[in-house]
């Protein structure tokens, strides 16, 4: 039993750390803009702060940012370190990791786009009312601010961007990310697999409380919660369920909460969390109702939530080699440079400190420099910062095109792994045809974005083929996850013939460009 929990642990372990590098990175980089070149004072003016519009340049600013719920950490340290209001601060943190450009975009695909937008409004009622609150209840002011943090220009001011960044990931940051990641791990490990298939059904009227008591703790990227919640709404479950997934699971986690706890006390963080559950399950189920999808037939069961459990069956064999395989073939397929980015960051941040400990590095980035290089100008803090930040939104933007591309390129890539999938079906191969399945899936909803990110909408016919194809990915991913040896060729047959008709239907729209 030891091993199952242990290898199990390590699997999601891994997967977390590959989810959530890039995000980190992101952040720290944030953190770093605000610190060098935009500074106290300017970080204070963005955010509207001592007016009345503090919590909705929170809410508005952390739409705009691409980080995650760990990567916020580094953030709303240095807003705190900057003065900056605590209830503005407290709106960016749980708004920032919930929307940004890209996973705005694939919720408005693939759910109802008047649920998302509704969505955003609830949270930004959700930060506004326990911004307020928060900021009666926390009275004190912030410790004090270091004032000049910004290089007057020159290599400093540059050396100072990449060395705030290094040393925020080997920093007190890095251990309330370290108590996010172990939160996750430890939860995942210790629900067993497929236990919450049916917990987030649209006839429980317990989903919306289930969801919140098992959300903080998990770990979700934006963009992974956007299709979550994109895959509730097509198979039915609770809507109120999914709104409680995305504030509770993606817009917090246990090292955001430790960090409250740090600047602000304890009985102040269980006051803020408790306002924070309340108003987020009550909203939950007044939207649960009327944003549900009309013509929906409910599934009856949801994998969304897969993801959150423990990876493995009780009794596998050599589970040890299972976790290291799956976990290859998940970085094979999910790490695009940021877990080896993080990892050369963090040990560029161990060298800095101790390099720390014996030369004041500190002293020399902020010493007044000689400008003898016309490569050296004197260019304001504040428009570095808004060029950096504005810089990461358009970064964002074009990600989306990354990400999503035309269908002509995908439908390449979505040939092969749909093959994959309908001939590990056929051949009772049940580990490999639950991977091509999962990849099946994400590439039929990544087509649909695309879609919609080029021409503006997605033809009903097309949508349709699209449902109906990841209908049959479903009805063929229960009969893996059952053995069904019997229903296991006919499954797998339907999933061909849909990816025909899927096919047929966007064939106006592949012969564009990539």
């Amino acid at each position: 039993m030891f091993d199952y929990y242990l290898a199990g642990g390590m699997f999601r372990l891994a997967q977390t750390i590959i989810y959530a590098s890039l995000w980190i990175v992101i952040g720290c980089f944030i953190a770093a803009v605000f610190r060098r070149m935009l500074g106290a004072e300017k970080v204070r003016k963005i955010f509207a702060d001592q007016t009345r519009y503090g919590l909705f340049a929170g809410w508005l600013i952390g739409m705009l940012l691409p980080v995650c719920s760990l990567g916020v950490i580094p953030i709303v340290r240095e807003m705190h370190r900057s003065g900056v209001n605590r209830g503005t601060i407290v709106a960016f943190g749980l708004t920032a990791p919930l929307f940004n450009p890209m996973s705005v975009l694939y919720g408005l695909t693939l759910s109802d786009p008047i649920a998302i937008m509704a969505f955003s409004l609830c949270a930004l009622l959700i930060v506004s009312f326990v911004g307020m609150i928060w900021n009666w209840i926390q009275q004190t002011e912030p410790a004090e601010h270091e004032s000049n943090t910004v290089p007057r220009a020159g290599l400093q001011r540059s050396v100072a961007l990449f060395h705030t960044a290094c040393r925020e990931v080997f920093s007190p940051s890095a251990v309330y990310i370290a108590i996010g990641v172990l939160g996750s791990v430890v939860v995942a490990a210790a629900i067993p697999k497929g236990h919450l298939q049916h917990e987030v059904e649209y006839g429980n009227s317990f989903a919306p409380v289930s969801v919140a008591l098992i959300a903080t703790p998990i770990y979700s990227t934006p963009l992974l919660a956007m299709s979550q919640i994109g895959g509730m709404f097509q198979h039915g479950n609770s809507i109120g369920a999914a709104f409680s997934l995305l504030i509770l699971g993606a817009g917090a986690n246990i090292g955001l909460l430790a960090w409250i706890a740090k600047a602000y006390g304890v009985p102040r963080l269980i006051a803020f969390y408790s306002l924070l559950c309340l108003i987020t399950v009550t909203l939950a189920y007044a939207v649960n109702e009327p944003l549900y999808p009309k013509g929906v037939e409910p599934a009856g069961h949801t994998h969304a939530f897969d993801v959150y459990t423990h990876p493995f069956d009780i009794g596998q064999p050599d589970l040890f080699l299972l976790a290291r395989q799956k976990g290859a073939e998940f970085w094979t397929a999910n790490e695009f440079g940021g877990t080896i980015l993080l990892g050369l960051m963090f040990c560029l941040g161990i060298v800095l400190w101790t390099v720390e400990r014996k030369f004041d590095i500190e002293a020399w980035l902020m010493m007044e420099p000689k400008l003898n290089s016309r490569l050296e100008r004197e260019i304001p803090g504040w428009i570095l910062g808004a060029v950096s930040v504005g810089g990461l939104v358009i970064a964002s933007i074009i990600g989306c095109y990354v990400y999503y591309p035309a269908p002509k390129g995908l439908f390449r890539d979505l040939a092969v792994v749909n093959t994959e999938a309908v001939l590990s079906g056929r051949t009772k191969q049940w580990d490999a045809a639950d991977k091509w399945i999962r990849y099946c899936d994400d590439l039929s909803r990544r087509l649909e974005v695309g879609v919609y990110l080029r021409n503006g909408s997605v033809g009903g016919f097309q949508s349709a083929k699209a449902k109906i194809y990841r209908e049959k990915l479903d009805e063929l991913k229960m009969v893996v996850d059952t053995r069904n040896v019997d229903k296991a060729e006919a499954a797998a047959m339907d999933v061909s013939h849909a990816y025909l008709r899927l096919s047929r239907a966007f064939d106006s729209l592949k012969t564009g460009t990539d």
